[in-house]
């Protein structure tokens, strides 16, 4: 499908299995006041390094990721587990609530996400190369959209880059030359919280 704005997605691992689901459990602070949306990067939190609450157990906990720049991504949340005080809740993690994120964690994961397409698209060229992510603005009302997308203009060989270009979506509707329908891209993590020789955060 083509970019529709909406965060990004695990799809499959580097060698070429697919994404079969597996998630593991992050926390997601009472004192972290920024919306959080599926879809969204997250990276370990500086609120709290663990967090213990009754009917939540303890859980590294984490955030939406504050810089596209220069960052150790974690993953991506792919859903929340239920808020038993409130039901009703709807799918995102509302500012300043505590949450149960369900998070893509691997650091071979391959993730499909649009582009913001600002200064021109992805050429199919810049496969292998990196990018920086364009956070945009946690959605908190409507369909709770994850706002996050790779920075077209921000492709380079520059190594410390959060994303590597993997390719393009299989899609009919993506394309690689027109802004209007931006393919959408698929990306590894370059600068992975847990793959070997990064530095602690």
């Amino acid at each position: 499908m083509a970019s529709v704005l909406a965060g990004f997605r695990p799809v499959k691992h580097l060698n070429g299995s697919a994404w079969n689901g597996q998630v593991n459990r992050y926390m997601i602070s009472a004192s972290d006041a920024q919306a959080t949306n599926v879809g969204d990067f997250v990276q370990l939190s500086d609120n709290d390094a663990l967090v213990d609450e009754d009917g939540f157990g303890v859980y590294p906990a984490v955030e939406r990721i504050g810089s596209g720049t220069a960052v150790a991504i974690v993953g991506v949340i792919v859903g929340f587990e239920p808020d038993y005080s409130n039901l009703n809740a709807p799918n995102y993690r509302a500012a300043s609530t505590r949450r149960v994120a369900l998070v893509a964690d691997a650091p071979d994961t391959i993730f499909a996400g649009p582009q913001d397409a600002v200064g021109g698209v992805v050429a199919a060229a810049s496969v292998g190369l990196n990018a920086a992510i364009a956070l945009g603005t946690a959605g908190t009302s409507g369909a709770y959209a994850s706002g996050m997308s790779v920075d077209s203009s921000s492709v380079l060989a520059t190594a410390t880059l959060p994303l590597q270009v993997i390719g393009v979506t299989a899609s009919p509707d993506n394309s690689v030359t027109s802004t209007a329908r931006p393919a959408e891209l698929l990306v590894r993590v370059n600068t992975h919280a847990y793959a070997n020789g990064l530095a602690g955060v």
